[in-house]
């Protein structure tokens, strides 16, 4: 889902009013608002980030200083850690792992390596990975592979359990996520449907003019379809499923998948408070008790810097908005060039959702590039896998308080 535009900016904002200025030339295309008379207008930029760029921040550990963590650390908010239990797992110390020469039931069956902490990858990340998100703890894209996604989360999950918020996963860990989830096996056959294979799958240009052109901002094929069906990435589905021709999928087709969470497609309002973290990358979710409900990795574009402890509230929620392009947004574009106005689809530059807040340009949204959720800031306001997104959109409220914390300044 990685593309280039030609254009170099943040992605992700909504602008509630237009200045007064010299009327510029006109798109050719009428304006489109939402069914809520929202116009969801964005400076968006470079859909491909340099893959060093990704790996040099995956590992970035300065989120363990940030106020937020040191803090939640600091209050003692459970009395002790969980009690220790002799496990049911196999679990091994010190095991150099990978998925070559695995099969699903390889994986499945794999002993877990403790501790899962650095530069690692293999099953027993993977299985970590799933569970994470089949609690609602998400890594934003599975794929087989440690890092701050994941160790974020674990660092949550072990927050609102009672154990010590290391960040890797040692064995105690392990097992309370294994039994939280009944230790279901982190890949599952799926048959490939018809549906499936319905599109239609466009090529994105680069140009946002050309996009304009297209019908939908749809998938580009089948595996990148099935891929965020799976909450994986392209390439780690393929890896799965070495035998499969993905440009060539029939239905019936079995492939092994990751054991995510069902979809959320139904409102079922149980968010009273959402928590972001600018400089930490991560929105969490909490309930009117106080829980912890759910956790996503987020990436806040780099010009979006509220106050600390700014407070917003959720206006509007737009499931498949259309885009509008103004080209006054951009400080590289003359403002005479014309507006575009592309149509929905989950390579949208906001995604599959948009959740307007009150301030303007601020909004939450999806994406269509999940493998750089939780690490690029270059453009994006708070940006999160479409999967995320339309998640805490059905779990989230109009009136619903944003909270900002770990701001830049």
């Amino acid at each position: 889902m990685k593309r280039t535009i030609i254009l170099t900016a943040l992605i992700g904002a909504v602008a509630c009013s237009q200045p007064a200025e010299t009327p510029k030339q006109t798109s050719s295309v009428a304006n489109r608002k939402t069914p809520a008379g929202i116009d969801v207008e964005t400076p968006f930029g470079a859909r491909q980030i340099a893959a060093q760029d990704l790996d040099q921040q995956r590992f970035d550990e300065r989120w363990r200083e940030l106020q937020s963590f040191r803090e939640e650390q600091a209050a003692e908010r459970r009395a002790a850690s969980a009690p220790a239990r002799q496990p049911a797992i196999h679990f091994v110390t010190g095991k150099k792992e990978s998925f070559r020469g695995l099969d699903a039931n390889g994986i499945n069956n794999a002993p877990v390596n403790v501790p899962i902490e650095g530069d690692v990858k293999g099953p027993s990340v993977l299985k970590t990975q799933v569970y994470l998100d089949r609690l609602d703890n998400s890594v934003g894209v599975i794929d087989g592979r440690w890092g701050k996604n994941s160790s974020i989360a674990v660092w949550w999950w072990q927050w609102a359990h009672g154990l010590p918020q290391t960040g890797d996963v040692d064995q105690t860990t392990f097992q309370s996520l294994a039994d939280a989830t009944k230790a279901v096996p982190a890949l599952v056959p799926y048959t490939v449907t018809a549906g499936d294979l319905q599109g239609p799958f466009v090529k994105i240009p680069d140009s946002v003019y050309d996009m304009e052109k297209l019908k939908c901002m749809c998938y580009g094929s089948v595996r990148e379809k099935l891929a965020e069906q799976f909450h994986c990435t392209e390439e780690f589905l393929a890896q799965l499923n070495p035998n499969a021709d993905f440009s060539n999928l029939q239905a019936g087709t079995v492939l092994e998948v990751p054991n995510v969470r069902h979809a959320v497609t139904a409102d079922r309002p149980d968010i009273a408070r959402v928590v972001v973290s600018i400089a930490g990358n991560t929105v969490n979710a909490f309930d009117a008790n106080g829980n912890l409900i759910f956790h996503a990795p987020t990436t806040v574009g780099s010009k979006y810097d509220p106050s600390p402890n700014e407070t917003l509230k959720v206006t509007a929620i737009v499931h498949d908005p259309p885009f509008h392009y103004d080209p006054t947004l951009y400080s590289e574009v003359p403002d005479t060039d014309p507006d575009a106005h592309l149509q929905p689809g989950p390579n949208s530059p906001v995604g599959v959702v948009w959740m307007q807040l009150s301030k303007e340009h601020y909004g939450i949204h999806g994406t269509e590039d999940p493998s750089s959720i939780g690490y690029v800031s270059s453009h994006g306001c708070i940006r999160l896998c479409n999967w995320d997104a339309e998640e805490i959109s059905h779990r989230i409220s109009k009136g619903t308080p944003v909270v900002f914390v770990d701001t830049k300044r």
